[in-house]
């Protein structure tokens, strides 16, 4: 009897423990769904990709004249600043193109006087001519009426008219030697254009003689400098780059299923590999429209070449998706601890309002834009060699 009573005590215990752990494990499978959903809720809003890397505009330094380097300012891997003499080229070819430049505006504004003056020559013979030729015709013309009353000879009236017209002949040769004068002279809107010529040529000769000095034309670091004073500088040839520092980037390569939502001035997060454990704020500035398209059965090969970016499939044997890189502009001033092609990973919250007036002014370079080496014309050779592109 003890024993049936119990059992049937037991039975529901055991009936009650069932249920809980049914319970239990209900509770758990929907917490697991629930937090399985919040994760992939968040991925679609969040999208983030670890295939980044941080970029920056870079400037390639190269003379705008050969010749050969003298002196060099930097050294490799060195901030500098927007302005910064960098390296001089000798410039004694330069100022012999100067001072031959200068020569020749000399003479030519010595052969602008002497046009003038035979201009001025030109124009009094022609008033002298003119002057007789008038006399000449009013002679004839009192003459004329003289012959009916025989009061002057055929002779006479003859050669009265025959010096009208050889007077006449002289003033039509004075005005064409006028003309010629001036045509000489070539005076256009009141400037002398041989004189004009010359300035432009002495002003080229002086720009080139400025190109001697290379300056910075933005602040940021002197990267891969391979040359040293005494090497030769050829005319557009590229010495080496200067990494812009007044801006860095992010280029984030997101599958195209998750660039749905993604859009400009929207925030996202930046890790760097350097710093794993510091996030840095970007804002998007925009997505790439197109990348090389990869066609045939092995996608190792571009269909085309271009300027479009380059951004491989992993695998041959399953269709992937295409990623397009995600241009992020980087809001921290910490640009020492930024590297051209660094890695980052990427986080995209594409729940905040886009900072289109943010974005705006982080792409607006603070420093002062590049100006060229521009010198006036009045400056001698040795001014001019030492005139920066500030002034």
């Amino acid at each position: 009897m003890t024993t049936e009573s119990e059992e049937k005590l037991t039975e529901p215990s055991s009936s009650s423990k069932r249920l809980v752990i049914i319970a239990a494990r209900t509770v758990i499978l929907f917490l697991a769904f629930l937090g399985a959903y919040r994760v992939w809720r968040n991925i679609e809003l969040c999208p983030r990709t670890d295939d980044a890397e941080i970029i920056a505009n870079t400037v390639g330094v190269a003379a705008q004249v050969s010749g050969t380097i003298i002196k060099l300012n930097v050294v490799d891997n060195q901030k500098v600043h927007h302005g910064d003499l960098i390296m001089t080229l000798d410039a004694r070819p330069y100022e012999a193109e100067v001072a031959r430049a200068k020569a020749k505006l000399e003479l030519i504004q010595s052969e602008v006087k002497a046009w003038e003056e035979q201009v001025t020559a030109a124009k009094a013979t022609l008033q002298e001519r003119e002057a007789k030729a008038a006399y000449a015709i009013d002679h004839y013309q009192r003459l004329k009426p003289l012959l009916e009353g025989n009061f002057v000879s055929q002779d006479k009236l003859q050669a009265a008219k025959a010096d009208a017209e050889s007077s006449q002949a002289l003033v039509r040769e004075a005005e064409a030697l006028v003309e010629r004068a001036i045509h000489n002279l070539a005076e256009v809107d009141g400037k002398n254009t041989h004189t004009e010529e010359a300035k432009a040529e002495l002003w080229n000769a002086e720009l080139r003689l400025s190109y001697c000095n290379v300056y910075a034309s933005c602040d940021g670091y002197i990267t891969d400098l391979k040359i040293a004073p005494g090497s030769y500088a050829a005319a557009g040839q590229q010495l080496f780059t200067i990494v812009d520092s007044s801006i860095w980037y992010v280029i984030a390569n997101f599958r195209e299923i998750d660039i749905q939502h993604i859009k400009p001035g929207q925030s996202a997060r930046v890790y760097l590999m350097a710093q794993r454990f510091i996030p840095l704020d970007g804002i998007v500035q925009g997505i790439a429209r197109g990348i090389f398209p990869y066609v045939g059965a092995s996608k190792e090969q571009a269909a085309s070449q271009g300027v479009l970016a380059t951004v491989p499939a992993t695998f041959d044997f399953i269709q992937l998706a295409t990623r397009f890189p995600v241009r992020i502009i980087l809001q921290s001033k910490k640009e020492a601890d930024f590297r051209l092609g660094g890695k980052a990973s990427v986080i995209i919250d594409t729940r905040t309002t886009p900072f289109m007036s943010e974005l705006k002014l982080l792409q607006e370079p603070e420093a002062m834009p590049f100006l060229s080496p521009v010198i006036a014309p009045t400056l001698t050779p040795k001014q001019s060699s030492s005139t920066s592109i500030h002034q």
